[in-house]
């Protein structure tokens, strides 16, 4: 199970995946995605966990081929692809996400105009329609929301984490 690195959201996705399919796969982790691929590309590895936005272009030429994606949902990109939850384990639902974070001394005012700046260039119909053609799903949240979503993603992660022993230093 090839992933782009050691505690990666990927590696946790992996880990996942193997505790509720009750299965033994080898983590292999990589530097980074583009080696990890490389190496499924040419057969060393077997699987891999990733985003789907950066395996898009690999899957659509045929050098890769997607067994499932990690939503809840289909992705609008590739609608062929069904979902893990769908295919084998109902609710296995892990999305990938991406967020800003800053200092957390940053002033008020400079995380308000950050976040609303953003919120309105995600929603720019360009740039929204471009990244969903990536396998991205368009949010734009607030911060608020982002920390209760954070502290979600911990509760769910935690035995996860342990049950892997997987430690941050290593």
């Amino acid at each position: 199970m090839a992933t782009p690195g050691y505690g990666t959201g990927s590696h946790l996705a992996g880990e996942l995946f193997k505790r509720e399919a009750g299965i033994q796969l080898t983590h292999v982790p990589y530097r980074g995605a583009a080696p990890a691929l490389q190496d499924v590309i040419s057969g060393r590895v077997d699987s891999f966990f990733n985003n789907i936005a950066p395996v898009m272009p690999l899957i659509s030429d045929g050098k890769v081929r997607a067994l499932a994606v990690t939503t809840a949902k289909r992705t609008q990109a590739a609608p062929d692809i069904p979902t893990v939850a769908e295919s084998a384990m109902p609710g296995f639902d892990v999305p990938g996400w991406y967020a800003f974070f800053v200092p957390a001394k940053t002033p008020p005012e400079i995380v308000r105009k950050i976040n609303s700046d953003t919120v309105a260039t995600l929603a720019e119909p360009g740039i929204k329609s471009r990244l969903e053609e990536l396998g991205l799903v368009v949010i734009g949240s607030t911060p608020n929301a982002l920390g209760a979503y954070l502290k979600s993603e911990m509760t769910k992660w935690g035995p996860v984490i342990r049950e892997a022993n997987i430690r941050i230093n290593e």
